[in-house]
């Protein structure tokens, strides 16, 4: 393969992208798997905003993740396929420049709080983050990104075998047609 595809698999919390993006390694030969949440700052303190009626910071934000460390990890990879996982890939313009497939999962509040709060998270999640800050970033993300032509939306009410079939599917049909 001439060309190395990037497959972004971007979306809401708790929607199922890391777990497809981790079944697509099965599924492919040189492949590799980037994981948003492997880049955020561990200085926290000194890059993500504070909410200081939670004694929080918001991890829900671009600013969270060191993308200029993602964006190098990216550049090292050697593999034909690249998938990129993460809630907030697409508001960042070079993850966007890169890619050749954009998947973005979409659920309903209630669905996504009742995957959400089965969770753990370091540091511990307050009561009204969610609410207040999480599910109001997903939104203005899926605002910004819900009328591009080039993204592929993935239902996670939908089972994930079904949605990582749609991804396999999708990933295949281009390789084809870059074979042409």
């Amino acid at each position: 393969m001439a060309k190395r595809l990037v497959v972004v698999i971007a979306g809401v919390t708790c929607g199922g992208k890391t777990t497809i993006a981790n079944r697509l390694i099965n599924t492919f030969n040189s492949i590799s798997v980037l994981h948003q949440d492997d880049f955020y700052y561990t200085k926290y303190e000194e890059h993500l905003e504070s909410i200081p009626e939670l004694n929080y910071h918001a991890w829900d934000k671009i600013s969270a993740y060191n993308m200029d460390k993602m964006m190098i990890a990216i550049d090292s990879q050697t593999s034909d396929i690249l998938v990129l996982e993460g809630i907030l890939l697409l508001d960042d313009i070079r993850i966007l420049n890169l890619a050749d497939l954009i998947f973005f999962t979409v659920l309903d509040k209630e669905i996504c709080w009742s995957r959400r709060e089965t969770r753990t998270y370091l540091p511990p999640e307050p009561p009204g983050y969610f609410d207040k800050y999480a599910w109001p970033e997903y939104e203005k993300h899926l605002e910004m990104i819900k009328n591009k032509t080039n993204v592929i939306f993935l239902n996670g009410v939908d089972s994930i075998d079904f949605n990582t079939s749609v991804v396999v599917n999708q990933i295949n049909e281009l390789l084809l047609n870059l074979k042409k």
